[in-house]
């Protein structure tokens, strides 16, 4: 049962914090939301500090599950990184930010050990972007400016902006985004190609 409470805290903090910040939600609000009491919240993470870490521990964990599971599929660059956009259109579809979002722009308030994990879930997206990239110039899938690695920062810059300014100019700000990335890796022409071939 306290292994289930601990799950269904992390789950409830997740989504507040994507929707709220950092600094938007309380122990008091998960305990709220999952009918028990703050000291049970407490219980599992004695402080806010614990919970972030423990929150960024289970982005990365996902996101390294994912990213196994694409290679034992053996997918192609291609498909691989329209995966991640997929990752990033749910965000916007459940009026979310993504987790280096929200600390990017709170991390002068957010504790070191937590911001240490942000920097760590970074490299891993970072590191996984810039091999689907290069993998794809290799194989003439994807055009890439610069260095792929340069690519993948402003990909990744890209995509967290557009999270951004959906929540003020609207969704088509970060559909405009991401079909500008489209553009520029050669994606858009090829679907074009394929659509009209």
């Amino acid at each position: 049962m306290a292994r289930g409470t601990r799950q269904r805290i992390l789950e409830v903090a997740e989504d507040l914090f994507q929707h709220k910040g950092w600094a938007g939600f309380s122990y008091q609000q998960i305990a709220e939301r999952l009918d028990i009491r703050s000291a049970a919240v407490h219980y599992h993470f004695p402080s806010k500090t614990d919970l972030g870490v423990a929150l960024l521990k289970r982005y990365r964990s996902s996101f390294n599950w994912w990213c196994e599971q694409l290679r034992q599929r053996k997918a192609t660059p291609e498909v691989s990184l329209e995966g991640f956009f997929a990752l990033e259109r749910r965000y916007m579809d459940e009026g979310k930010v993504c987790p280096l979002g929200v600390l990017g722009v709170e991390a002068e308030g957010v504790p070191e050990e937590v911001r240490a994990e942000a920097h760590a879930l970074a490299g891993d997206v970072l590191r996984w972007l810039t091999k689907v990239l290069e993998q794809g110039n290799r194989q003439g899938v994807f055009h890439v400016a610069g260095t792929p690695e340069s690519h993948a920062l402003a990909l990744m810059s890209s995509l967290q902006a557009g999270l951004q300014l959906a929540r003020t100019l609207g969704t088509d700000a970060f559909y405009t985004l991401l079909e500008q990335q489209r553009e520029q890796l050669g994606l858009a022409r090829r679907r074009r190609a394929v659509a009209g071939g």
